[in-house]
């Protein structure tokens, strides 16, 4: 599957294109994740997917990386491994173009598209459960979190063949 140059438009009607990112994109990448996220991925956890058979896709507003995605695609089966957006992007419905488009990408390939998200990350939930997403279950004490530990929840959402 290869993902490159196909334009998202958002609901402000602003165009964004979407692309696979590499080795030479990580850094950028990496500085979205810093931005989003009180718990980053590492470099080397991007270098890892990239050089992986992990789809990893960003989008792009001109020439600046606002969003990225890192998909892994085994057995019939999609997981969503990170999504972020860059802050100065957030609420725009990026994640949410990013992900449907997606979607329809890997109906084709997987039965199902499988994510954890954290139980305090109240947006990205709703925006799951808006998508059709279902929590089917939760990892308790997974992720680190300022007081320590906290849950993941589990969710996935079953692809028809015709549907998408």
């Amino acid at each position: 599957m290869r993902i490159a140059g196909e334009t998202l438009v958002l609901p402000s009607g602003q165009p964004l294109t979407l692309h696979e990112f590499g080795e030479d994109d990580v850094p950028a990448i990496f500085a979205i994740d810093k931005r989003a996220s009180s718990f980053p991925w590492t470099q080397q956890n991007f270098l890892d997917s990239v050089f992986s058979s992990h789809l990893c896709v960003g989008v792009k507003d001109e020439s600046r990386w606002c969003a990225h995605a890192v998909f892994s695609l085994v057995a019939g089966e999609a997981e969503l491994l990170i999504l972020a957006v860059d802050p100065d992007y957030q609420g725009k419905k990026i994640a949410s173009e990013l992900l449907t488009h997606m979607e329809a990408q890997l109906c084709p390939v997987a039965d199902a598209l499988f994510l954890e998200v954290r139980a305090s990350n109240v947006p990205a939930i709703a925006l799951y459960e808006v998508l059709g997403f279902h929590q089917i279950g939760e990892r308790v004490n997974y992720y680190p979190c300022a007081k320590g530990r906290e849950d993941a929840l589990i969710y996935a959402k079953q692809f028809f063949k015709d549907d998408v």
